[in-house]
């Protein structure tokens, strides 16, 4: 079995002992609402839910912005490198370069 699916397995049975110890019914007042006879652990489990729907609206626009800053930048390094690699000077086929003197001395030897 994979680590996941036994740490998946572990949170469910954990969750199940918590709903087992935590079977009171409360009532919540939400503003001007009275709810009766509420088990406690479904308050909780919903209230704990919320939270997490709430935090990940807060912080998946700066992620989607991060991620598109990541995929700018990646472009531009492979843009960089396809120019760096252009300006390598290719070696000539037979691995020596044959340059053109400047001097117009024809002679031989060079004196």
């Amino acid at each position: 079995m994979s680590a996941g699916i036994i740490f998946l397995l572990i949170l469910a049975l954990l969750l199940v002992i918590f709903t087992l110890q935590n079977t009171l019914l409360i009532s919540l007042n939400v503003f001007f609402w009275e709810i009766t006879d509420v088990p406690l652990v479904l308050a909780l489990i919903v209230c704990i839910i919320a939270g997490a729907i709430l935090a990940f609206s807060f912080t998946y626009p700066r992620l989607w912005k991060l991620k598109g800053q990541l995929k700018e930048k990646q472009r531009e390094i492979k843009a960089l490198e396809a120019q760096r690699l252009e300006a390598v000077e290719k070696p000539h086929a037979e691995g020596i370069e044959i340059t053109e003197e400047e001097e117009s001395d024809t002679s031989f030897f060079k004196e």
